[in-house]
C-alpha cells in the first residue's frame, strides 16, 4: 500500500466496523451520502476513519425515521457550514405529525381486525367460492 493510502480503510473494513453491508455503502456513494477518499487502480474504495462516524450517523438517523433524502439534506446543511440542528428539528416535528397519523391508522386497523376476529364465522372448513378467498378478508371495506 502506498503512502497516499496509509491510514485509510477499505470499504470492507468500513462495512465490518459499522455493520453496514458493502452494497449499502456503495449505494450511499451512488446517491452522494458518502464518498471514498481514494480509489486504487484496482478500483478498491478507501475511506477516512472519520467516515465511520458519518456512516453511524446515517444509520442512527434512519433508525429514528429519517429518509436517505432527508439525511442528505441534513448533511448538505452541515457541508454548507450551517448548523443542521434547525433543519433536523423541523424534519423531526414533521415526523411526529406523520407518526401520530400512522398510529391513528394502525389503531383503526387494530380495531377492525379485532372486530373481524370476534365476528368472523368460523368457516375454516368451508370451501372457498370462486368469487372469494377468505370471507374475513373479503368483508374488509377498502378504497381501491
Amino acid at each position: 500500500m502506498g503512502n497516499s493510502l496509509k491510514g485509510l480503510l477499505k470499504i470492507g473494513e468500513i462495512a465490518k466496523i459499522t455493520s453496514v453491508a458493502v452494497s449499502t455503502l456503495r449505494y450511499y456513494e451512488e446517491i452522494g451520502l458518502v464518498q471514498p477518499t481514494d480509489k486504487s487502480s484496482a478500483k478498491y474504495r478507501y475511506y477516512k476513519k472519520d467516515d465511520v462516524q458519518l456512516i453511524v450517523f446515517i444509520k442512527k438517523a434512519q433508525n429514528i425515521g429519517f429518509t436517505l433524502d432527508e439525511i442528505k439534506l441534513i448533511l448538505s446543511e452541515r457541508s454548507s457550514g450551517k448548523s443542521p440542528c434547525p433543519k433536523v428539528r423541523d424534519l423531526a416535528q414533521r415526523k411526529i405529525v406523520e407518526l401520530r397519523d400512522k398510529i391513528k391508522d394502525l389503531k383503526l386497523i387494530e380495531r377492525d381486525l379485532k372486530r373481524y376476529v370476534l365476528n368472523c364465522c368460523h368457516e375454516e372448513d368451508s370451501k372457498p367460492h370462486e368469487s372469494n378467498v377468505c370471507k374475513m378478508i373479503d368483508k374488509i371495506k377498502i378504497k381501491i
